[in-house]
């Protein structure tokens, strides 16, 4: 039964793909913009995630029916008219399970999964919860307490999904008689609609007539308007699949708060251990364009002592003895270069006018591997070190706080003073 279930998956993914590539095809010769780049891959990368956990799920649920069948009040005999019997049976009980999906909050977090695209073509019908089966044996159970075969009911249920792909594009216009009791592109279109008028409608698989039994039938009258009515918009799957689970937002603040907590440790680290092995430097140096910080202080012109040189420093976290070079000094201002492992940037700085106070900014903002790491941040991206002046060393803290408030605490002593 499996290897049939199977064979039945793979022969439908190989004509998924001819209709997909189809309708790429066609809306491109059209430039109707049916399909988004983002969109289509999270869609197929939920796709590929969701048959790589398949056989689990369908293990547990044909699992679940066959023990329900152990304890079924009936033996329904196979024949030609029951096999139909089992088929619109399945295809009443998938009726209520979506109807319910949507109704219910705790299903609804699930299948809000296959609403959440902006976009409406055959891929989407791949942006499927991962988790959405779990809840299938509760309500196709009954069915197998009567007497149909667990077998039947996952050929038929995934015969149904198969059957639903096809629904899921805006090429195809209004079936005329068939609309109202088949299934149709249009009536899916008007489930997948957020209009007003469409919300909570066609529930039904491959027949409509449920919908008109149970008063959710709506037929296609305006254009629909797709994705969720919340505006949520992603194309990660991950994200699509749990991002209304309870604590997922606190779940994922700590997670990159702790990324960004081990980027960041890891970069001073790195940093520090080039700065010292780059103690030697070439005599010619190639110039750099100053890189004034607006906004974080006044520039005193006011004489004090002077810093130009360089200075090797130690910071206490990580045991790394870094150093910078102050090349330019014109009253309070300075400037100056840092190199480390993430390249080469320029570096300016003030003594404040109590001539103890020192405060270096490194302007990140240029490093590609810090614009790759911090990719969600668009903004500057400034390293401040602050320090008192005693002697020739300068302590204080450093920080990055575009990005994270953790401080390390850092020493530097001016090396032709050593």
């Amino acid at each position: 039964m499996f290897e049939n279930v199977k064979e039945l998956g793979l022969a439908f993914l190989a004509v998924a793909t001819v209709f997909v590539l189809l309708e790429w095809a066609i809306s491109s010769k059209r430039k109707n913009n049916l399909y988004s780049q983002k969109d289509t891959f999270c869609n197929l990368a939920t796709l590929v995630i969701g048959r790589l956990s398949q056989p689990a799920f369908i293990a547990y649920v044909y699992g679940s029916l066959k023990f329900l069948q152990s304890l079924a009040l009936f033996k329904i005999p196979d024949s030609e008219w029951t096999t139909v019997v089992a088929f619109v049976l399945t295809d009443f009980f998938y009726y209520w399970e979506h109807r319910f999906s949507h109704s219910l909050k705790p299903l609804w977090i699930l299948h809000e999964t296959h609403h959440s695209s902006k976009h409406f073509n055959f891929t989407t019908s791949f942006r499927l919860p991962w988790l959405g089966r779990l809840v299938a044996p509760i309500f196709f159970g009954p069915m197998v307490l009567f007497g149909f075969k667990p077998e039947q009911l996952v050929l038929f249920f995934s015969l149904n999904l198969m059957y639903q792909f096809f629904l899921h594009t805006k090429l195809i216009a209004k079936l005329g008689a068939l609309e109202g009791i088949f299934n149709t592109p249009s009536a899916h279109r008007v489930h997948h609609g957020r209009n007003a008028i469409y919300l909570d409608k066609n529930f039904g698989g491959v027949l409509m007539i449920w919908d008109r039994v149970f008063g959710t039938y709506q037929a296609e009258t305006e254009q629909p308007e797709f994705g969720l009515r919340s505006n949520f918009s992603s194309n990660n799957p991950f994200v699509i699949q749990f991002h209304s689970f309870p604590m997922y937002c606190w779940v994922t603040g700590r997670w990159n708060a702790l990324r960004n907590q081990i980027v960041i440790s890891l970069m001073l680290v790195l940093s520090s251990f080039v700065f010292m092995c780059n103690r030697v430097e070439s005599q010619e140096e190639t110039p750099l364009p100053n890189c004034p910080i607006q906004g974080h202080v006044q520039i005193d012109e006011t004489s004090g002592p002077s810093l130009l040189g360089k200075w090797k420093g130690h910071i206490f976290e990580f045991r790394r003895h870094p150093t910078v070079s102050i090349d330019a000094q014109e009253g309070s201002k300075l400037d100056g270069t840092y190199k480390g492992v993430l390249g080469k940037f320029p570096l300016t700085g003030l003594l404040h006018e109590d001539n103890s106070t020192v405060t270096f900014y490194v302007d990140f903002t240029s490093a590609k591997i810090l614009r790759l790491l911090f990719r969600k941040h668009s903004g500057s991206l400034v390293a401040i070190m602050e320090g008192k002046l005693i002697g020739n060393t300068i302590s204080g803290t450093a920080c990055l706080p575009d990005i994270s408030d953790k401080e390390v605490h850092f020493s530097a002593s001016k090396e032709d003073a050593e």
